[in-house]
């Protein structure tokens, strides 16, 4: 059974690390989250998550980041490892009532994280073969 941690080698907390995912321009989203993908030459995932301040008070950002995190720690050994992840909500949430957001649920960002996850990693296989 795989252990699920998410430690602080498993963090992207550098601004040159947030820069390399940003420059590498590889992204897709969906109606909740765009997700960044970068290889980052380690063995293991690396993940970061960025919420805007006009989507709500600290109280709720801070909860639709721990809710980023726990999908990303439940779905690290699913996904490609040797890859940085960036997860940012989308610039619609600030237009939903706070009501819609905090029933934002666990189970709705992970199926996300992970859908997007496959579609990004098709993309660079394929951008992998044309270089």
């Amino acid at each position: 059974m795989p252990v699920y941690k998410f430690s602080k080698s498993s963090r992207i907390s550098s601004k040159q690390g947030f820069k390399a995912v940003f420059d590498y321009k590889l992204f897709t989203r969906n109606n909740l989250i765009t997700v960044y993908l970068a290889p980052n030459n380690l063995e293991k995932p690396r993940f970061a998550v960025s919420v805007s301040s006009r989507i709500g008070p600290a109280v709720l950002r801070n909860r639709l980041k721990r809710i980023a995190r726990e999908a990303f720690r439940l779905s690290q050994h699913d996904i490609p490892a040797g890859f940085d992840y960036l997860i940012i909500y989308s610039q619609w949430l600030s237009k939903r009532p706070e009501s819609d957001i905090k029933n934002i649920s666990l189970s709705e960002v992970r199926q996300g994280f992970t859908d997007l996850v496959d579609k990004l990693y098709k993309r660079y296989e394929t951008r992998k073969k044309q270089n």
